[in-house]
């Protein structure tokens, strides 16, 4: 089953909750799994994340701040809220208005945080070569391993230690940890959900020039930043020796269909990301590949757990049973090499909803 659909005119829908199929679980005795998937719970994103502000503005009886009135959008911005418009009633999952909150998601994702004995420090390399997926113990948790999969857990200044010059990729997928002010003070009062930002040099400095060929896709998640955005276009693509063949967008919805919060003036926050797309100089691919995709899904509660595109970018852009590869990665996806600090993170069986074998 793919995990996407089109649902208009460069629009397509995402499927957060994508399964690990073909699992067998081989150290349980007499016990089969038919398949696996994301806790449905992850993705009762319901409400706008503005919402319980403005209501309580709106609704307070004391001295009420004077609203912010929203100023002109830029290009861009404009663009995508024209597009959200236009497919708004396909997007819509939910339409019971009584179910309204996001505090199950939240408390989920809380609880699971806050319970959590993944050591991001710990250097461990891994694979499945079967063609079915497993159960693995790790410091007291449980892992849903796909088949098909090579797993690094190591920080990015290793990356040639593990990933040798001669292994060169179809598809590289990158979501860097960006510098930024609030994962600085996340991380200050709550270490489990902040990170290890990296600079923009030190993203750059990733040698991913040794691991292409002449059609390889290189994808880089990138925040609406404009320190960011520039660096993807002027400092990382020629570094590795890419073109910018495309700029997607990924537009985060509430299962009413609604943006997460309101579509902003610049330098605000946006229910949307970019996917920057480059591709080698002289490949086929600077000509044919589609510039812009608008592409939709209700975001996980998880921090930073972004929708998977290897189903779509596998079935229309790279060549079948083509060879992968993700950089600060937290899952695992069959065909890929995943390479980060929380490499399975997002495997924790905890994290799944598990379908038994009829008997």
């Amino acid at each position: 089953m793919e995990s996407f659909k089109e649902i208009g005119s460069n629009s397509y829908l995402l499927d957060h909750a994508t399964g690990v199929s073909n699992l067998y679980c081989d150290n349980f005795v007499d016990e089969k799994v038919k398949n696996a998937r994301l806790n449905s719970v992850l993705f009762e994103i319901h409400m706008p994340y503005d919402h319980r502000e403005e209501k309580h503005e709106h609704q307070s009886t004391k001295k009420r701040k004077r609203l912010k009135t929203l100023g002109a959008l830029d290009a861009t911005t404009q663009k995508i809220s024209e597009n959200h418009s236009s497919i708004y009633n396909k997007l819509q999952k939910n339409t019971d208005k009584t179910v309204s909150i996001n505090k199950n998601a939240l408390e989920f994702v809380d609880a699971f945080n806050a319970s959590s004995k993944y050591d991001s420090e710990k250097c461990f390399r891994g694979q499945n070569s079967s063609n079915h997926s497993i159960i693995t113990d790790m410091d007291g948790e449980t892992f849903l391993i796909p088949p098909g999969v090579t797993f690094v857990n190591s920080s990015v200044d290793r990356f040639s230690e593990y990933i040798t010059p001669d292994q060169k990729f179809d598809l590289i997928v990158l979501d860097p940890p960006w510098w930024n002010k609030y994962i600085r003070r996340v991380k200050a009062v709550n270490a489990k959900t902040g990170y290890k930002m990296l600079t923009n040099a030190d993203i750059m400095a990733i040698p991913l020039e040794r691991h292409l060929h002449e059609n390889t896709l290189v994808l880089v998640w990138c925040t609406n930043a404009p320190s960011h955005i520039e660096a993807v276009s002027k400092d990382f693509f020629p570094k590795w020796g890419v073109e910018l063949v495309g700029c997607w967008y990924w537009v985060k919805v509430t299962s009413a269909g609604q943006p997460v919060c309101k579509f902003n003036e610049p330098q605000q926050k946006q229910p949307y990301e970019r996917i920057f797309i480059g591709a080698p100089a002289g490949s086929v691919m600077t000509k044919t590949f589609p510039r812009e995709r608008f592409l939709y899904s209700v975001p996980s509660a998880m921090h930073s757990h972004k929708p998977p595109l290897y189903d779509l970018f596998t079935s229309k852009f790279v060549p079948p049973g083509a060879n992968c590869l993700e950089l600060f990665a937290r899952s695992l996806h069959t065909g890929c090499t995943s390479y980060g600090m929380e490499v399975l993170k997002l495997q924790n069986k905890r994290l799944y909803e598990l379908a038994m074998e009829d008997e």
